[in-house]
């Protein structure tokens, strides 16, 4: 049976998980897991997961194609699988620095995608071009544990909670984490700037900061891109996430209170229905959260790492910074492939 360790159980990991044949040993081994108390050290609990089509890289075709797979994904499980919290959402998106849709891949995707008149576009919003169609949200949390739960009753995977710092530790101690791999996949987020002997140091963390409020009347999730970046992004369950903010390299966990300010002031601008007043909204809570970026993009590749003194199979999977949900079916079907290629490809054959 081949063997499969992944570091890391955010939402890339768990995907990837669940995207491996059920013929494979894995073993999925994180510092945290899904259910853990409130926790900055890592993002998935935090984020926004809306899907609005953006990706890490500019019209970069395969994380088009990984996007699509996402979508496609969430679509069929919102239907199949409600207790997942994904659901199907009206939705628009407003672009206030350019006035054309003509580079979006999404516009002949996503379904009942149109151009808005320019009479239905906020006032307030600086909007250039509006662009209405059909979206998915979820509520982090709530989708964490139900991947969870799937792989805790599959049969063929193991959860280890473990900090880890080198890659050689699940080489050297069997007891803890079971015999050697054939194959790692390395989706430790941020971890993956300091995990030895990977370090990458293109991986950035990247400071979000939104405020979760009460607001049963919001019934579409809303976003602005171009000279600036907020959304409003409702779960389906009364509360809606309304945001944020991208501080490349700023790892503070302290609520900033000008930004709380100016989230409420852009969120009302999308959604009037929002109170432009911070100090009107009924407040939930504060989240602060730290994503896990790349410069350059998200990586997902496959290549062969010196670990100790032995060669090993590494798969990479992370960097995709507030777009990790909306990938995360995509990526595993990828690193899945990439996977399958060492198990049972042309790379074995190669290296045999």
């Amino acid at each position: 049976m081949p063997t499969v360790t992944i570091v890391g159980a955010g939402v890339f990991g768990l995907t990837t998980a669940l995207s491996l044949p059920r013929h494979y040993a894995v073993t999925i081994v994180a510092r945290d897991m899904p259910g853990d108390a409130d926790s900055l050290d890592w993002a998935s609990p935090w984020a926004g997961a809306g899907f609005g089509g953006g990706g890490t890289k500019d019209q970069d075709p395969e994380e088009i194609e990984m996007l699509k797979a996402g979508f496609r994904y969430f679509w069929k499980l919102a239907q199949t699988n409600p207790e997942s919290s994904v659901k199907r959402m009206p939705g628009v998106h407003y672009r206030d620095n350019i006035d054309t849709d003509e580079d979006l891949w999404i516009k002949d995707f996503m379904p009942n995608y149109r151009v808005m008149d320019k009479s239905q576009l906020p006032t307030e919003s600086n909007a250039k071009i509006g662009l209405s169609y059909m979206q998915v949200v979820m509520t982090p949390s709530t989708y964490m544990l139900y991947l969870f739960s799937l792989l805790k009753q599959s049969s063929n995977v193991t959860f280890v909670r473990a900090t880890i710092q080198s890659l050689t530790e699940l080489l050297s101690s069997p007891v803890q984490f079971g015999p050697a791999p054939d194959v790692i996949i390395n989706a430790s987020g941020v971890g993956a700037r300091t995990l030895h002997p990977l370090e990458d140091e293109l991986v950035e963390p990247i400071r979000g900061q939104t405020i979760i409020i009460r607001h049963p009347g919001i019934d579409h999730r809303s976003g602005r891109s171009g000279n600036d970046y907020c959304y409003v992004i409702p779960r389906g369950d009364g509360t809606v996430v309304i945001g944020g903010v991208k501080q490349p390299g700023n790892t503070d966990p302290s609520v900033d209170a000008d930004i709380r300010v100016d989230i409420a002031r852009r969120a009302h601008q999308l959604d009037p229905r929002i109170p432009a007043n911070v100090e009107e909204l009924d407040i939930v809570r504060d989240v602060v959260g730290i994503r896990p970026g790349r410069r350059g993009g998200m990586r997902v590749e496959a290549e062969r790492v010196v670990i100790g003194n032995v060669e090993m199979p590494v798969v990479h999977a992370y960097g995709a910074s507030g777009t990790g949900f909306a990938f995360s079916p995509g990526v595993g079907r990828k690193v899945a492939q990439l996977v399958d290629d060492f198990v049972m490809g042309d790379k074995c054959m190669l290296d045999a």
